[in-house]
């Protein structure tokens, strides 16, 4: 049985927590809500939402297609997402591949993950999604959300700003250690561009929220990895050899091996193939 954790973050805004190391977040107006990405794509995800909404209408927002955010969007109806990760949501969301980074992540970290019944997978979406674009907004009834469009984790994959409350979820588009490993990544220098337009937002919101670890962080992480892109471009990095689910990559700048932080106690950092700089 998949068991799912809320965690109230502000009177409008709860943390919905998942297995492995995964959240959501549900935004609730006056007159409706919406549910940021959908998980792993384990467990009853809309039987959970509804019983928390009581009736309210709702939409679901899918930040990317990675297996860890749109996994889940079958069981919804109305599943907005960017016209630029559709085939990637289908290659990267399948059961197989669901399977595959849960053995990964049970070998990493043992006890910490159950294992999975059949009927616990959500089958992957097929069906279409709605399109999402850059500015595109969602008017919940006294809280809006709107999309920034900000490329470089993956190529569609949009930042949600929720601007009553000042709030960004950043989700894997900017953090402690964003991904810039496969082939739907763009290059360190498109990611540097897209942080730079997404800095232009910074008078707009006070607050950071992520999907991973500590799911959020202080809006200097931002700045932190335009500069750490800087870095890499300029060949000035640290350079750390290092690998995430067997791909061999380079960890921009050092981290302690216990406590996985930065060394010089910045915040952000990048992972990368340096293939795909320039």
């Amino acid at each position: 049985m998949v068991l799912f954790k809320r965690e109230k973050i502000t009177p409008a805004v709860s943390r919905i927590r998942s297995t492995p190391d995964v959240c959501m977040y549900l935004v609730e107006g006056n007159e409706r809500a919406a549910l940021i990405d959908t998980g792993n794509g384990v467990g009853d995800l809309k039987g959970y939402v509804e019983e928390l909404l009581m009736g309210k209408p709702y939409d679901v927002i899918v930040t990317h297609g990675h297996v860890d955010h749109a996994s889940g969007a079958d069981q919804f109806d109305r599943v907005y997402m960017s016209e630029l990760d559709y085939e990637l949501s289908l290659s990267h969301c399948t059961v197989e591949h669901r399977k595959s980074s849960f053995s990964y992540w049970r070998e990493m970290f043992p006890g910490t993950m159950p294992e999975f019944e059949e009927e616990d997978f959500i089958p992957v979406r097929t069906r279409p999604y709605l399109p999402l674009s850059d500015g595109q907004e969602f008017d919940l009834g006294g809280i809006t959300l709107r999309m920034i469009h900000t490329p470089g984790h993956t190529q569609g994959i949009m930042v949600v700003l929720d601007v009553e409350e000042r709030i960004a979820f950043f989700g894997d588009a900017c953090g402690v250690q964003v991904l810039m490993l496969a082939q739907e990544t763009t290059t360190i220098e498109m990611y540097q561009k897209s942080l730079k337009r997404l800095r232009s937002f910074a008078d707009q919101y006070d607050r950071v929220l992520r999907n991973h670890g500590t799911c959020e962080s202080p809006c200097s992480v931002l700045d932190d990895n335009i500069e750490v892109c800087e870095k890499i471009l300029t060949g000035t990095d640290d350079a750390v050899p290092a690998s995430f689910e067997d791909v061999k990559c380079i960890r921009a700048m050092e981290t302690d091996p216990k406590s996985r932080k930065r060394v010089d106690g910045k915040e952000g950092n990048i992972l990368y193939l340096p293939e795909k700089i320039r």
